[in-house]
């Protein structure tokens, strides 16, 4: 079972909106299924969409995955140390491309959003 196409569009709507305006420094957090057929497939695209990452000023920060049988759970975080205010369209734009589509059509579930950096771990 794949994300539907209206559904990985509309997270276009939300990845600008959090992250055009929240104070930096912010972290993404995704969390998705991929059913152990398509792993291979996913690892490739999320290599793509970290370069991406990359180039609006992403870090990596965590990549784990639990292996649940027939599908594989990630949580997958990047830091985004600087506002990304100024590339709202480029964000947008993201989830009608290739590669957003392609990966929502290899995995069965999806979730993501973005926590603002606290200067401690503690509450």
């Amino acid at each position: 079972m794949s994300i539907p196409i209206a559904e990985a569009k509309a997270w276009g709507t939300i990845f600008a909106e959090e992250f055009t305006t929240a104070p930096a420094p912010y972290f993404g957090v995704n969390i998705f299924d991929v059913p152990v057929q398509h792993w291979e497939a996913v690892l490739s695209n999320v290599r793509q969409q970290f370069d991406l990452a990359k180039t609006l000023g992403g870090e990596s920060y965590l990549w784990a995955v639990r292996d649940h049988g027939q599908h594989k759970r990630v949580l997958w975080i990047n830091r985004y140390p600087q506002s990304l205010k100024d590339h709202r369209s480029f964000i947008a734009e993201f989830s009608t491309s290739q590669l957003w589509l392609e990966f929502c059509s290899l995995i069965d579930s999806y979730q993501w959003f973005l926590v603002t950096q606290q200067p401690s771990v503690e509450p």
